[in-house]
């Protein structure tokens, strides 16, 4: 079996020498890293993929997650990888440091999500798509969302989706029909239909928080009408 997954000289080339990434240590923002930093990330990230996601990349495309007495069971490597992904800080990456997260360029926590891609596409999605739900409620969620929801998510032990499509719209987001509505004590009620939510309900995390894409009364037509609320 190939044990090359991806070229770790194209990507060294890439992010050095044609998107010179050493210049965004410039900015205040990510002053406290340095090239050495970023080496060590992208060595640490190369022995994940051959160590951790690629002996399994197989494994896991013959035996798919099943629906068990209500419950979606996922091969059991999902849990760790969650875990690893966790504990390593590569979920919170580039988060800001004041709420756990290592500051680090979105250039450079792409690479690792590339590399972790490459050597196991399958099992890569569970943690990043939790980055990307974090991130959401980083960029605009309250400060109580953030305190309950952050912390387990970068650990690893909450997992993150989107709840985007629906079975009348397809990937029409514009012709979405769920709805919410908000009560009087601070929460939404939502109502409608979500379907292929990636990393939905499993048991490789100990929660999964849906960000739920919906409409709100009255809101105007087409996109510009959709709300996100949590589930």
């Amino acid at each position: 079996m190939a044990t090359t997954f991806i070229s770790e000289r194209n990507l060294r080339f890439l992010l050095y020498e044609v998107f010179d990434i050493e210049t965004l240590l410039n900015y205040p923002l990510y002053a406290d890293h340095s090239r050495e930093v970023f080496d060590m990330v992208l060595d640490t990230a190369m022995k994940m993929g051959h160590d951790l996601f690629k002996p399994v990349h197989s494994e896991m495309d013959k035996i798919p997650p099943e629906y068990v007495d209500g419950t979606v069971k996922v091969h059991p490597v999902v849990r760790t990888v969650m875990q690893e992904c966790g504990q390593g800080g590569w979920i919170s990456a580039s988060a800001p440091v004041d709420l756990g997260g290592q500051q680090m360029p979105i250039t450079m926590t792409l690479a690792p999500l590339g590399i972790f891609s490459a050597a196991n596409y399958s099992a890569s999605v569970y943690p990043f798509l939790t980055s990307g739900s974090a991130n959401l409620i980083v960029s605009f969620g309250s400060d109580d969302q953030k305190y309950t929801y952050l912390a387990k998510m970068y650990s690893g032990e909450w997992q993150g989706t989107m709840a985007l499509t629906e079975p009348q719209a397809g990937s029409s987001l514009s012709d979405i029909t769920t709805s919410a509505e908000p009560t009087k004590h601070g929460f939404f009620k939502i109502h409608g239909q979500k379907l292929f939510i990636s990393a939905g309900d499993h048991d490789g995390a100990d929660n999964i928080i849906h960000l739920v894409l919906a409409r709100i009364k009255d809101a105007p037509a087409g996109v510009k009408g959709i709300s996100v609320e949590r589930t």
